[in-house]
């Protein structure tokens, strides 16, 4: 009996190894070039050939609708020469989905920021195969330009859809960049405003630990030109940019803002007695007392904050009062902000 146990929890275990491997299989699995990929893996973002984000160069280019295609589309032209795609996009991936057949272009270029691949679509048919792809490029916008030679009789040249990394996204350059952001740290908080863009339905609000990212969007759909964050840690620098968005389509970003929440300075309690006793210690270390009414003790308050936000005189004199000695009808003595350590206030009532 005790055998047949031991021989099940083996079996057991075993079952469990197994099932772990074909999870992480599952999990880790990635499409690969000349695979059919009729939908995005996870982490990337498909984009249409119809979003305005697609600027097609040429005048032979026509919209083809058919099931085999990303969409249910595609744009293509039997003329390749003199005919491109360019478009804009912020991101590290780049994959690009088309049709491949056996007269589709065998050439065809990729030039991303002004360097050159290249990839076919031509061979055994397949639609929505990812025929290309462009990993650990610089988190930053990317410029992109597809173009085809005619090269003999394949002359179909076509664009499908494009996936980028969900972080990223495509650029729509007919929609203007907000301008003016501005970011203002509070307790907890950041409050930003920005410039309206007039053609925008929304703005998107993206935030970093660096200056000039990477950034995370934060907030999507956002109306208005004013946005709060509270998800924010006291003493820690945030940066970030906005977007406008319109039916979905995604600009430039903004100037970059930064800030830094912190918890405001609480203001010195105003003294509730008739009367206080003030002790100023000096930087020396030593200390002074002066026994003052409340409007005198407030009026040093006053001086001290205004003289701490850069305003006000240097030096502010104090009234000795009863410590006058000798024939004078007033003494004052004077203390000088930068030489004060601290100070302290003792309240008392006099009646």
């Amino acid at each position: 009996m005790k055998g047949w146990k031991s021989g099940f929890s083996k079996l057991f275990m075993v079952i469990i190894v197994v099932m772990m491997y074909f999870s992480f299989q599952t999990i880790t699995h990635a499409s690969s070039v000349g695979q059919s990929l009729p939908v995005p893996d996870n982490g990337w973002h498909r984009y249409e050939d119809t979003n305005s984000g697609f600027v097609y160069e040429g005048q032979s280019w026509k919209l083809l609708t058919n099931g085999i295609f990303s969409g249910n589309s595609e744009k293509f032209t039997l003329d390749a020469s003199l005919h491109s795609v360019k478009f804009s996009f912020v991101g590290e991936k780049l994959r690009l989905i088309n049709y491949r057949g056996p007269d589709r272009q065998s050439s065809i270029k990729v030039n991303i920021d002004g360097v050159d691949y290249n990839y076919s679509a031509n061979g055994t048919s397949q639609g929505t195969t990812l025929l290309f792809e462009k990993l650990n490029l610089e988190n930053k916008v990317h410029s992109v330009v597809i173009s085809a030679v005619n090269s003999g009789t394949y002359q179909i040249f076509e664009f499908d859809a494009i996936d980028i990394n969900e972080t990223g996204y495509l650029i729509n350059k007919n929609i203007s960049a907000p301008s003016n952001l501005t970011a203002t740290g509070g307790d907890t908080k950041v409050d930003l405003s920005w410039t309206n863009v007039s053609n925008a339905t929304g703005y998107n609000i993206k935030r970093g630990l660096t200056a000039n990212g990477p950034y995370n969007t934060i907030a999507t759909n956002v109306t208005g030109t004013v946005y709060l964050d509270t998800s924010v840690t006291n003493g820690t620098t945030y940066f970030y940019v906005v977007t406008a968005l319109n039916n979905n389509d995604e600009s430039l970003v903004s100037n970059e803002a930064s800030a830094t929440p912190q918890k405001a300075n609480q203001p010195e309690p105003e003294p509730s007695g008739d009367r206080a006793i003030l002790t100023v210690t000096l930087t020396t270390g030593l200390e002074k007392e002066f026994d003052l009414s409340n409007s005198e003790v407030n009026a040093f308050l006053e001086w001290y904050d205004a003289r701490d936000s850069g305003t006000g005189p240097a030096k502010f004199a104090i009234n000795k009062h009863d410590n006058n000695k000798g024939p004078f009808s007033k003494r004052a003595e004077y203390v000088i902000f930068d030489k004060i350590l601290t100070f302290s206030i003792d309240e008392y009532s006099a009646k």
